[in-house]
């Protein structure tokens, strides 16, 4: 058999495992996404962990599991771990409007308005008719007092 012939075989089959496992990733974000909807943050967070160490995932699918589970992370009182998860999230793909709210949500809890105002800000020019957009940014520019997060606020806000 021709050498070429076995190193395009090769190629082949490599290719054809990849594209089989790019899936993988991906249907772990699925199974995040479907979680986190259901409630059932201890599965979502799971699920998104197995996304974000998914070989083959795109970095705008990588992105939206980075900003799941650091939505979880901040239902869980954890920011410092929510807002690397939210830098990571940006650097793969720097137009994720879910990465910049929750970022926002982080500063303000953080009792840093200035940058959750820039955040927020951000998030309007890539959404400006995102309603929950407009809210978090009058809140970032007008923060109360002490700014605490029920949880209700944050699942009814999530654009």
């Amino acid at each position: 058999m021709p050498k070429s012939f076995v190193t395009l075989g090769s190629l082949v089959v490599l290719l054809a495992m990849a594209v089989s496992l790019s899936g993988c990733g991906n249907s772990a974000l699925e199974q995040g996404l479907r979680a986190e909807k259901a409630g059932q943050d201890n599965d979502a967070f799971a699920s998104y962990s197995s996304a974000i160490a998914s070989t083959f995932m795109v970095s705008e699918k990588r992105s939206q599991a980075y900003a799941g589970r650091a939505g979880i992370y901040i239902l869980r009182g954890k920011l410092d771990l929510a807002l690397a998860d939210l830098d990571k999230a940006l650097q793969q793909d720097a137009q994720s409007e879910a990465a910049y709210y929750n970022r926002a949500v982080v500063y303000l809890l953080q009792d840093e308005p200035k940058k959750a105002a820039a955040d927020a800000k951000r998030l309007l020019e890539l959404a400006p008719q995102n309603q929950a957009a407009r809210r978090l940014y009058d809140l970032a520019e007008n923060p109360p007092p002490k700014f605490t997060l029920p949880l209700t606020w944050m699942k009814a806000n999530q654009g």
